[in-house]
C-alpha cells in the first residue's frame, strides 16, 4: 500500500535517555511510571444521568518515579550509592534524547523523596543480571516543552 505519510517515521524510540538528579546524571537501564495524574470527584449531575460531573481535588497521595539500572562489578557509581531511602531530592529531570544526539522531551519534578531501594532476586542457577530499582515519591511531573518541536 502506498502512503504519503509514514506514521511510524514521526516516532521517538524510548531507548535514549539521560536522568538527573541535582547536579548529578546517571544512567539507567528502564526508567518506569513516568504519570502526570490529578485527583478528581465524580458527582452526578441531577436530572441529566448522561455523564458525571468532574471536579479536581487536591492530592493525597504522590506519583512515584521507578529507576532501574544494572549492578556494576565495581563501585563506579559512588554518587548513585549516596542515594538512600528517606532522602529528599531536587530537580530531577528525565531527557528522552533522539539518534542525532537532540533533545526530543524532557519530564521535570522539583522536590521528592526517595522510598525504596530494591535489588532483584540473586540467583545462582540463572545467568541474570542483577538490577537495582529506585522509587521516587514526587508531588508531580511537568512535560517540560522543547523548543522546535
Amino acid at each position: 500500500m502506498f502512503s504519503l505519510f509514514d506514521a511510524r517515521k514521526q516516532l521517538v524510540p524510548g531507548h535514549s535517555f539521560l536522568v538527573t538528579i541535582g547536579p548529578a546524571t546517571f544512567s539507567f537501564s528502564k526508567v518506569s511510571n513516568l504519570v502526570a495524574q490529578i485527583e478528581y470527584d465524580a458527582v452526578p449531575e441531577g436530572g441529566n444521568n448522561d455523564y458525571p460531573l468532574l471536579f479536581k481535588k487536591q492530592k493525597t497521595n504522590p506519583d512515584i518515579l521507578v529507576l532501574e539500572k544494572g549492578i556494576r562489578t565495581k563501585s563506579y557509581d559512588m554518587v548513585f550509592d549516596l542515594l538512600q531511602e528517606g532522602m529528599q531530592v531536587e530537580m530531577v529531570t528525565i531527557l528522552l534524547m533522539a539518534k542525532d544526539a537532540g533533545l526530543e522531551k524532557a519530564f521535570f519534578f522539583k522536590k521528592g523523596m526517595i522510598i525504596k531501594r530494591a535489588f532483584s532476586d540473586l540467583d545462582a542457577m540463572s545467568n541474570e543480571l542483577v538490577i537495582e530499582s529506585l522509587e521516587i515519591a514526587h508531588s508531580g511531573l511537568v512535560e517540560v516543552p522543547v523548543p522546535g518541536i
